[in-house]
């Protein structure tokens, strides 16, 4: 007996043990799927009281919003859906008011509609994104039910909107008020940890000295940056101290997209000079880059690096900073017997530290300020911040402008082809169909693989159709009191609910959860019809399935022609905006296509035919070169001005160095000129002849700038220096062999696999 009594004694603090375990893993999932269904409760009930027309569409709308666990990320959903009904909404008004009696005209019209919507939808990301995908849809839901009869076109939108709104309205406060999950911890911890990791993988990266790191370790650092934004989208709904500190966090994302481009430079440097430069030359480089990784710490992976660490960090950055144009001039004469073109990365390194320093720094400032209690001053106008978003999403518009096109064309082509069917065959159920092609086609349009995600939608709908008919035709007749009808629903929508709260089966419980709502369509009095249950089902699986194979079928993401539209869109940011765009805040917008355009291939569906490593490879040089473009116009700019006022405060030259001579050496307009027009030719064409021509007005322009005599460094010395840096540093992605950007892809590249 003392035996077992201590067998059980020993047993029951490992079970307690386990038990803890598990729900501190499984306690959020239950806590959201118990909220999900209050809320769907909650709308339900208040639809009803109101004698709304179809609860079911609020319980629909809760679902879908509180498929994220965070509340400021439901309220920030539940918004973006409410302005895409209300904009749907108004769309299927004028469809209905211009097309009542002209059926293949409306149908044309729908489909036009909802791929302009999927198109607009491309360039957005996170919420807003969604918003233009409900206004697709939402135009859809409130015009095909009522197509046939015209006058209750009204009364069906004003149902709809009021239905979604109370909806969005139960979810969003259920979430902010019960048991709330705030995102602004996660937002936090998320920015900590994409931090931790850029200083980790810099160590990692430039360590390595012979050796070139693939484009995956970069790749993620933006991808998971990119969550980080995502979450901070959320968070502004929540906490008004993340909307006045948004303009910092953006600053942070511009410097931290800068840094990972400058440590892709910095390798490229190190790699080539382990392989081409004289040993002096490469203990020049290392020594260089080791000074840099002194000052940035290094983590082990279960470790975060605190905010006391960064502000140490940019005191560091800004002594090593100080110290660097004495240690570069040091080197560099320290190698004057070695020819230049071995001195020339000591010097390209050297300048690109320069610029890597200003933008880690820039990170480090941004980041404290977005967790000091002070708040910054607020940067810009409101009309400024419009014009800056305005310009960004142009730019961005421009980088995925082929991407947009496919997918806006494949949700016209689906939306029209059941269109037609419903048309021609009279079909009672083609109006839910062609709802069910316009969800699916345009809420999946821009996930990473659409193929799986629309066929995983369909897998959902069916066994939310499976169980609704044994909700509907056995249960649903036995229920005589609310809280049954409540507590039944529920137990379905929880199971859903729950399945969604996992990565890789997110979308099968979104799937059954939205469509078990919809299909059992809870109304206002409820109808007892198992043949239209029936169609219903079907109508919604076809719809789905046709967007689905839409996806398969219609220009799929794959094949040399892709990969071509690609390479012409990277092409496009250097010829024209690196080239020739505006210069306010040019920098930001061309850096947020590129980032754009490295995400969209990332996150591409894994093929045989699409050349990941060589699009990224363009990616790369293309922001490396276009980086430098930029800022070359930007330093002869403000030269230029410094030029201006001096001689306005009449004084013919400006110092320098301690000589008197001009920022800018003659010709230098003419010389820029030609340099910009040679690399965009190069990019454009990409033949021997014109990478040959950008290679020899990188040279000429830097014959023009020649290296300082002394190490004095002031304002205009160091813009000529870092000019020279920008120069050095294309000529060597000029001559860059190991990326592939300057040849043609061999023949029958596209069939093998991607490393």
């Amino acid at each position: 007996m003392t035996l077992q009594a201590d067998t059980a004694t020993a047993t029951l603090p490992r079970w307690r043990s386990e038990l803890s375990t598990y729900w501190s893993d499984d306690g959020p999932r239950f806590r959201h799927i118990a909220k999900v269904a209050i809320a769907m409760t909650l709308a339900m009930w208040l639809c009803m009281r109101l004698e709304l027309r179809t609860p079911a569409t609020a319980m629909v709308s809760c679902v879908i919003v509180m498929m994220h666990q965070q509340s400021g990320m439901v309220i920030a959903r539940g918004f973006y859906r409410g302005l895409g009904i209300v904009g749907g909404s108004f769309a299927g008004l004028v469809l209905i008011a211009l097309f009542a009696q002209q059926p293949w005209l409306f149908l044309t019209a729908l489909a036009a509609w909802i791929g302009a919507c999927v198109f607009g939808a491309a360039y957005y990301r996170n919420f807003q994104s969604y918003g233009f995908v409900l206004t697709g849809y939402g135009t859809a839901i409130t015009a095909i039910p009522v197509w046939s009869n015209p006058y209750a076109v009204y009364d069906n939108v004003v149902f709809t909107v009021s239905e979604v709104v109370i909806g969005v309205v139960c979810a969003s406060v259920v979430s902010a008020v019960l048991l709330p999950r705030p995102v602004v911890p996660e937002l936090y911890a998320s920015s900590r940890k994409s931090f931790t990791n850029l200083l980790n993988a810099m160590h990692a990266v430039l360590e390595r000295a012979a050796t070139l790191a693939g484009f995956d370790t970069f790749v993620a650092l933006i991808r998971e940056r990119v969550g980080v934004e995502s979450l901070r989208s959320g968070a502004v709904f929540e906490d008004p101290l993340i909307r006045l500190r948004n303009p910092i966090y953006m600053d942070f994302d511009r410097g931290f997209l800068d840094t990972v481009g400058w440590i892709h430079a910095l390798q490229q440097l190190q790699a080539r000079a382990a392989a081409q430069a004289h040993p002096r030359a490469l203990a020049a480089v290392q020594e260089l880059l080791g000074g840099l990784l002194a000052v940035v710490p290094n983590h082990a992976p279960a470790e975060l690096v605190t905010i006391e660490q960064v502000k140490a960090t940019a005191s560091r950055l800004d002594a090593f900073e100080t110290a660097l144009p004495a240690q570069l001039g040091r080197l560099l004469q320290s190698l004057a017997d070695l020819p230049p073109h071995e001195r020339q990365f000591v010097a390209a390194t050297g300048g690109a530290l320069f610029f890597s320093i200003d933008d880690l720094r820039r990170m480090c400032d941004s980041y404290v300020a977005a967790r000091s209690i002070v708040l910054a001053p607020w940067p810009q106008s409101v009309l400024g911040a419009l014009a800056r978003l305005g310009r960004a999403r142009t730019t961005r518009a421009n980088a995925n402008r082929i991407a947009a096109t496919i997918a806006g064309a494949r949700a016209a082509v689906a939306v029209l082809l059941v269109g037609a069917a419903w048309m021609a065959s009279g079909w009672v159920g083609g109006a839910t169909a062609i709802v069910a092609v316009a969800i699916t086609s345009a809420l999946f349009a821009l996930a990473p693989n659409p193929i799986v995600a629309s066929w995983q939608i369909f897998g959902g709908c069916l066994g939310g159709w499976i169980a609704g008919f044994g909700f509907n035709f056995f249960v649903l007749p036995r229920i005589d009191t609310f809280e049954l009808l409540a507590a039944s629903m529920a137990i379905f929508v929880m199971v859903g609910s729950y399945v969604n709260t996992f990565a890789k089966t997110a979308i099968l419980g979104l799937g059954f959860s939205l469509y078990f709502c919809f299909i059992v369509g809870i109304t206002n009095p409820t109808v007892y019809n198992p043949s239209g249950y029936l169609d219903t089902g079907f109508a919604l699986l076809c719809g789905i399935a046709v967007a689905a194979v839409a996806f398969s079928v219609l220009v799929p993401r794959a094949g040399e022609w892709i990969n071509a539209k690609y390479i012409g869109q990277i092409r496009a940011l250097i010829a024209e905006d690196a080239r020739d765009g505006e210069l306010d805040d040019l920098l930001y917008r061309f850096e947020a296509g590129v980032r754009d355009f490295m995400l969209e291939v990332a996150q591409a569906p894994v093929d045989r035919h699409l050349d990941r490593e060589r699009l990224m490879a363009w990616a790369f040089a293309a922001l490396e070169i276009g980086r430098a473009m930029i800022l070359m116009r930007m330093h002869t700019e403000q030269l230029a001005g410094r030029l201006r006022q001096a001689r306005g405060e009449g004084h013919g030259e400006a110092e320098s160095g301690g000589e008197n001579r001009p920022p800018l050496p003659p010709g230098w307009r003419a010389a820029q000129q030609a340099w910009l027009a040679a690399l965009a030719e190069a990019f454009v064409v990409a033949t021997p002849q014109a990478v040959d021509n950008a290679r020899t007005a990188t040279r000429r322009a830097l014959d023009l700038l020649p290296p300082e005599p002394g190490i004095a460094v002031d304002a205009n010395t160091l813009a000529r220096y870092r000019m020279r840096a920008l120069l050095h540093l294309t000529e060597l992605t000029l001559t860059d062999d190991t990326l592939s950007v300057w040849r043609p892809a061999p023949l029958g590249h596209t069939k093998r696999a991607p490393a």
